[in-house]
């Protein structure tokens, strides 16, 4: 058993141009995508709110949220982004 990667385009919500593409690691248990922070900044998407999360071993973090357009296997989709 090994991981799964899917490859995916991320976007900008307001500004369709700024796009990245990336190979993420596929969790179907996950609510959210998390992105690295400096990913997200790097297409101008900005931290709607701050949220707070319990890790695997009980602590409590907070983190910003967003919104993206996630694009895989030719489905295209507004998902909210964790800045991991």
């Amino acid at each position: 058993m090994g991981d799964i990667t899917a490859r995916v385009r991320l976007c900008n919500p307001r500004d369709s141009s700024r796009c990245l593409e990336l190979d993420l690691l596929v969790d179907t248990g996950s609510t959210y995508t998390w992105i690295k922070a400096s990913r997200l900044r790097e297409l101008g998407i900005e931290p709607m709110r701050r949220w707070r999360f319990r890790t695997i071993e009980g602590r409590i973090i907070e983190r910003d949220l967003g919104e993206a357009i996630i694009e895989c296997m030719g489905k295209r989709a507004t998902t909210i982004v964790v800045f991991a």
